[in-house]
């Protein structure tokens, strides 16, 4: 009698869309690049369920890159060796996924990555993840600049924000523990 091993259902749980999460890079860069790309889908999964309500104007246009940024420049140091090859891998990462008809949930993260660089809060030698764009994101760099003027005050409220959106399924322990941390301290992400 021959005997099959338990095979894995093929249906699996997920969020419905393509997401930025790789899992070659979950392995090389392990709990650091999961949190940043879990933080990123978490907002971005807020921002598509906000956004179904076309007539809700409560958050402002690119409040998403705003609040990735923020997170970015909270928790990650890209004079960290390690640090900057996950940004690098990861932006690449995200730049690189073939074009989607749903759109693919953390997208922001590049543009996020950028704003910070294009900012002068990281280094410029991280421009090189943007060799491949042929036009740099004018019109979003000028909404982000009044975002960024407005500063810890705007980043508690979309944090609050993005905690008070009921989204299913919930928003990961992670991305909760860090919008919380924005959301409550005045000084918890430095001023870009």
């Amino acid at each position: 009698m021959k005997r099959a091993l338990p095979q894995l259902e093929t249906a699996r749980e997920g969020l419905g869309r393509p997401t930025i999460m790789d899992r070659a890079l979950a392995q090389r860069h392990g709990v650091p690049y999961v949190h940043l790309a879990v933080f990123a889908i978490d907002v971005d999964r807020v921002r598509d369920e906000t956004e179904r309500d076309e007539e809700d104007e409560a958050v402002p246009f690119g409040w998403e890159v705003f609040l990735t940024a923020r997170y970015l420049a909270w928790r990650c140091d890209p004079s960290d060796d390690a640090t900057r090859a996950m940004l690098e891998d990861a932006t690449l990462a995200v730049l690189e996924l073939p074009p989607s008809d749903e759109g693919v949930l953390g997208s922001q993260l590049p543009f996020a990555v950028w704003a910070l660089v294009a900012r002068g809060v990281w280094p410029s030698s991280l421009e090189v993840c943007f060799r491949a764009w042929k036009k740099k994101p004018r019109e979003l760099e000028k909404e982000l600049g009044k975002l960024f003027d407005r500063g810890e005050i705007l980043e508690r409220s979309l944090a609050r924000f993005a905690l008070d959106t009921s989204i299913e399924p919930p928003i990961a322990p992670p991305t909760r523990d860090a919008l919380s941390s924005l959301a409550a301290s005045p000084d918890a992400a430095p001023q870009p």
